[in-house]
């Protein structure tokens, strides 16, 4: 059965009309707010290095970064559990945010656009797999000094079409609009530059917004219409989504829901926000109540008990589609090696003013989705996730806290010496009374604490330094920085004289 636009559009018309939202939260049963009071009042929030966490309440955190609001959702059981917003929507007036307050979803705008792509191949009206020239009618992916390459659908949605241009700056609300056209060639008055293909397709994952504003002129191409009132057909409608919408700029009443962005020290941005027309990639406006609605028709779908999408199709999306190390499925990304019924699906955004992220679990019903009015630090939204995961007993905690480990005084000695890691290079490691140091050439030395008895850490730069034996003897060390490996040294002098 094929969808058909004109049927849809008055869906639309009619859902628009008969909706009715309110800018209030709402009260919970006992047991609910409970939660949402120990979850607000212990987030946890980790050191600069994430080794150490302690606790601090949510005003607090939002003080500290200098975040006007944020609004919070939750999944349990395959349900809502509940949803809220805290602070600001607008410092200037005062409004604060709640469960309806509509925030910039900016790339997870990606998401919802994958979903429509699988919508249409349900019903067979698009192929992922053959070459999305054949789609595109008011413009063609370029050739290359005369060599052609072939893009299929399923690169575009999963990042490994080759395609340039990460992401898009946006445009002040008072400033002329580019064109879809105009955005994919580069031209005024798009600020970013032409979308083309510059490595080989489908063997190497490399994150493109321009790929997906591909994606979106497909669509335009195909039905003739906005890109805005597509995706109310295909998406936002039939979920019932009545706050969503990717229309530039929101209006009517959805336009009074939208928070105010803000940079740096509760600076807004300039107009209250950008605009995006850049949709497929980041102009979604929404709501944490919203986006679970979508992460939970997901995980329904998955187990066959959504009337929307099939379990064919969202096992699809959550299936690895790259070839390389990074996880990618069709528009979500997986958390660093979940798999199985842990399998965790997540996707985060940022546009100027906007910031946010959720996670959902393929298998075990849960979820949560953060979305902050700031483009200030980030980490405030992995504090209060940390915080949900802890209360509600997920499998991933999102924190690596490392607890110090006692180890023998005669250890530290073994690995004391010096350690050459080139001709010009020696690390110095020195046991100071039970306490090692490890000292960089034209470096001040390094306090390093025993994590076990061959891996330490240091609460004064993002390492980990691994020491490794030949028989009895410790033969060389290896310093790892931000989790990757930069320097292995070999030791060519035991303990040091003072």
């Amino acid at each position: 059965m094929r969808i058909s636009i004109c049927l849809l559009s008055i869906m639309v018309a009619v859902n628009c009309q008969s909706q009715i939202l309110t800018n209030e939260n709402p009260q919970y049963s006992f047991e609910t707010e409970s939660r949402i009071k120990r979850i607000t009042e212990n987030l946890i929030v980790g050191d600069q290095f994430l080794n150490s966490y302690k606790k601090a309440t949510l005003e607090e955190r939002l003080a500290f970064y200098k975040i006007p609001g944020i609004s919070i959702a939750v999944i349990d059981n395959g349900e809502i559990n509940w949803a809220r917003g805290f602070g600001y929507k607008d410092v200037g007036t005062k409004e604060p945010v709640t469960q309806n307050t509509l925030f910039q979803a900016a790339s997870i705008s990606k998401v919802l656009t994958a979903i429509a792509f699988m919508k249409l191949k349900e019903n067979q009206e698009i192929d992922l797999d053959i070459d999305v020239n054949s789609y595109l009618k008011s413009w063609k992916i370029p050739s290359n000094n005369g060599w052609q390459p072939s893009v299929k659908l399923r690169e575009l949605l999963s990042h490994t079409a080759g395609m340039t241009v990460s992401g898009f700056g946006g445009y002040s609300i008072d400033k002329k609009r580019p064109t879809t056209i105009q955005i994919l060639n580069g031209e005024n008055p798009a600020n970013s530059l032409p979308i083309k293909v510059n490595i080989f397709p489908g063997l190497h994952a490399r994150y493109s917004g321009g790929g997906f504003v591909v994606a979106q002129l497909i669509l335009e191409d195909k039905f003739k219409h906005s890109f805005d009132f597509i995706m109310d057909s295909l998406v936002l409608s039939p979920l019932n989504l009545k706050s969503s919408t990717f229309e530039q700029p929101p209006s009517g009443v959805k336009e009074k829901l939208t928070a105010t962005g803000y940079v740096l020290d509760y600076q807004p941005v300039n107009g209250k926000y950008d605009i995006h027309p850049e949709m497929a990639a980041a102009g979604l406006w929404t709501t944490p109540l919203e986006l679970a609605r979508i992460i939970i028709e997901i995980q329904n779908a998955v187990k066959g008990k959504s009337d929307y999408i099939s379990a064919e199709s969202a096992n699809e999306m959550l299936t690895k589609q790259n070839t390389d190390a990074t996880g990618i499925g069709l528009g979500f990304w997986f958390y660093q090696d979940s798999g199985g019924d842990s399998l965790l699906f997540t996707h985060a955004g940022g546009n100027d003013g906007f910031q946010s992220v959720f996670f959902g679990y393929k298998s075990l019903g849960k979820g949560v989705i953060v979305m902050i009015n700031s483009s200030n630090d980030y980490e405030l939204m992995y504090e209060v996730i940390r915080s949900v995961a802890s209360e509600y007993n997920w499998p991933d905690k999102f924190n690596n806290e490392i607890k110090k480990h006692e180890i023998k005084n005669e250890v530290l000695d073994a690995y004391s010496g010096k350690y050459t890691f080139d001709q010009d290079g020696d690390i110095i490691i020195k046991n100071d009374n039970g306490r090692l140091s490890l000292q960089m050439p034209s470096q001040t030395p390094v306090c390093l604490i025993a994590e076990s008895d061959n891996q330490f850490y240091s609460d004064q730069l993002n390492i980990k330094v691994i020491f490794s034996y030949s028989g009895n003897k410790v033969e060389n060390l290896t310093i790892q920085q931000e989790g990757a490996n930069s320097i292995s040294a070999r030791k060519t002098e035991d303990k040091l004289l003072e």
